[in-house]
């Protein structure tokens, strides 16, 4: 049976891991047998990697040169990411990460590696659609502490005017969906829907 690309490219997350740690899993019997150490960091790198559903038409400014390299070289690894994953503060760090596990596996295993140019591009457009962090004392309203203390789990505390009232449903419904898929967990409907309320009233 042929694994679909989405397990293919997790098994080449995985790996990149692994290797990146360190780690030289020996293949036995066809399969590939690990340490319990080797597991943990298994088990780290699926929690991190980006949620599946994201299409490269969903990206911002999906025609641009910067969405474009996203979907060529990100996605050769694990599902596409969102720009609005991380804030700029987060997303060189993570991008230097990222291009040190690709030059572990990038050639021995026959996936395109980005040129100096090409990790220059991304880099900027990862930045230029970063995720906007609240920098203001936001009022408080019913909803504010779920919003402070749910939304802050995964990434830093979102500023609510980077969704208009009415993409902010959608939008934490997406975040729910994530939280059950990385975390195993997610807020009761309740929260969700005071959530959405706050944001809905101070995004205007």
């Amino acid at each position: 049976m042929v694994e679909s690309s989405g397990k293919v490219a997790r098994r080449l997350a995985v790996l990149a891991v692994l290797l990146a740690f360190g780690c030289t899993p020996e293949p036995s019997g066809g399969d590939t047998q690990t340490s319990p150490g080797d597991n943990l960091l298994v088990a780290s790198a699926m929690a991190v990697l980006p949620p599946s559903g994201l299409a490269p038409a969903d990206l911002p400014d999906p025609g641009s040169d910067g969405a474009q390299a996203v979907a060529q070289f990100c996605a050769s690894c694990h599902a596409l990411p969102s720009p609005t994953t991380h804030s700029a503060t987060d997303w060189p760090v993570v991008m230097r990460r990222m291009w040190l596990r690709i030059d572990f596996v990038a050639e021995s295993h026959g996936l395109p590696s980005p040129t100096a140019a090409e990790r220059l591009t991304i880099t900027h457009y990862m930045l230029d659609n970063a995720l906007r962090v609240a920098d203001t004392e936001l009022p408080d309203l019913r909803g504010r502490d779920q919003f402070l203390e749910k939304c802050t789990r995964c990434h830093e505390l979102p500023d609510p005017a980077q969704h208009t009232n009415q993409d902010w449903p959608t939008v934490v419904i997406r975040m729910r969906q994530h939280m059950v898929d990385l975390l195993k967990d997610s807020p009761p409907q309740g929260e969700i829907q005071d959530i959405i309320t706050y944001l809905q009233a101070v995004s205007q």
